[in-house]
């Protein structure tokens, strides 16, 4: 692959799963000889953005709604390659969003527009087609599962039935069935919720009683190491809807196994391997039998199956593909 400038456009430079990805995408590219600058749209003046556009060769867009209006729009009038990278489910991401018939109706007309849009699971991609009526003529569409950070894994002296959460604190990841679940476990177990966001308020008020007696621990949102983790022995989502959840895959790669909801794209992250990982329905019961399966299970049999999941993710596959993908869409 030819030495390439590729312009990653950006929403803003909120901290995330998709500011995560970006930053591994970012580091793949370079450390194959590319030029990925990342520019944050909502931080960026117009010329600047214009004078980044005409050096790039490529455009890539890290998300399905401004950056890929804004992706799209500089590309047809600089002549510039664009791929769209999504994220998310898109059907869901707008029902529960309860987006206007006006909003979907002006994004299945832009997406069918889309010459190439890589989605990061098989779901997200599904969504997609259900949403836009299926691929537009000439259009491709490539599934590059998000990579697994290469740390190390940590020793699994975790604190026996210490439990944790980490990401945004928001409706669709559902933080307060967290806390309905702890109050269905044994009074030994613990909880530490690391993140920020609009649901907060309601958590603090929620699990106030918790707090008070420490089984309820609030932290703020921080950079993501993997240390975060280790201090805890399981790792619990209960989003609504995830696309690939760098969660998941942080908790995995730290060495500690993580338990969720049976949303499409857990099931297709974990159900091959730790398929006793997913709750069996969505209920704050459920979830609550599927951490006592896990914390319970002998510590080799979760290394052997979290490494097994790991593979799928591998950095290697992530940048070989995204490599194929940039040279195919540049040419």
């Amino acid at each position: 692959m030819h030495t390439r400038y590729i312009l990653l456009l950006q929403e803003d430079m909120a901290v995330g799963g998709i500011h995560t990805a970006t930053q591994a995408l970012a580091n793949a590219l370079r450390c194959a000889g590319q030029i990925p600058v990342a520019l944050a749209l909502r931080n960026t003046r117009i010329g600047a953005l214009l004078r980044a556009v005409w050096r790039a060769d490529i455009i890539v867009a890290t998300n399905g709604f401004l950056p890929s209006y804004a992706a799209w729009l500089l590309g047809m009038l600089l002549r510039r390659p664009v791929v769209a990278w999504l994220h998310g489910p898109t059907q869901e991401v707008l029902e529960h969003a309860h987006a206007s018939a006006a909003k979907r109706a002006w994004l299945r007309w832009l997406y069918r527009r889309l010459r190439w849009v890589v989605f990061v699971s098989a779901h997200t991609r599904d969504s997609f087609l259900e949403f836009t009526g299926g691929a537009a003529a000439g259009q491709r569409l490539e599934v590059i599962p998000n990579a697994h950070p290469d740390w190390q894994p940590a020793p699994m002296g975790a604190s026996p039935q210490y439990l944790g959460f980490v990401g945004r604190l928001a409706p669709e990841k559902q933080p307060e069935l967290l806390v309905q679940m702890l109050r269905l476990l044994p009074t030994t177990y613990r909880l530490c919720m690391v993140g920020d966001g609009p649901s907060q308020p309601a958590l603090c008020a929620a699990g106030a009683d918790l707090q008070q007696v420490g089984r309820l621990e609030l932290r703020p949102f921080h950079l993501v190491q993997a240390t975060v983790y280790a201090p805890w022995q399981v790792t619990v989502l209960a989003s609504l809807y995830e696309g690939c959840p760098m969660a998941a895959l942080e908790s995995l790669a730290a060495g500690r196994p993580c338990v969720g909801l049976p949303i499409p794209a857990l099931r297709e992250m974990l159900g091959p391997d730790m398929p006793y990982a997913l709750a069996h329905d969505c209920s704050a019961a459920a979830l609550a039998r599927a951490v006592q399966t896990v914390c319970a299970m002998p510590p080799e049999q979760l290394a052997h199956d979290m490494a097994q999941v790991l593979r799928r993710y591998s950095p290697e596959r992530f940048s070989h593909n995204w490599q194929r993908v940039l040279q195919e869409a540049a040419c």
